[in-house]
């Protein structure tokens, strides 16, 4: 399974719709080419990630989400909201730790 930040990255950047490859060499700030290349070809083989090819000259290769790529991302937003909802009482407890174990 395809895992990392530069996965969870890439997913992110394909939400609003398909993007061309140097589109999402572009969104995904600090990625190489081959870093991005080697994870596409990951998230397609894990089915998360389709990739369209145009019968053009040159061809026009795109990549989209696909129907479990899009679950996914609806967990990974779950989780990013619960961060934000929670955030201070994380702050708060970590705090409240380094108080309790800086004194000791």
């Amino acid at each position: 399974m395809a895992t990392g930040k530069w996965t969870l990255l890439i997913l992110w950047a394909l939400k609003s719709g398909p993007r061309r490859f140097h589109q999402l060499r572009d969104e995904v700030d600090g990625i190489s080419e081959r870093v991005l290349s080697a994870t596409l070809k990951s998230l397609r083989r894990n089915g998360l990630v389709m990739r369209h090819v145009e019968p053009s000259v040159p061809p026009k290769v795109s990549y989209e989400l696909t129907e479990i790529g899009t679950g996914l991302l609806s967990v990974m937003e779950g989780l990013t909201g619960w961060i934000a909802q929670e955030l201070d009482a994380v702050e708060a407890a970590q705090a409240r730790y380094d108080r309790e174990n800086d004194a000791a």
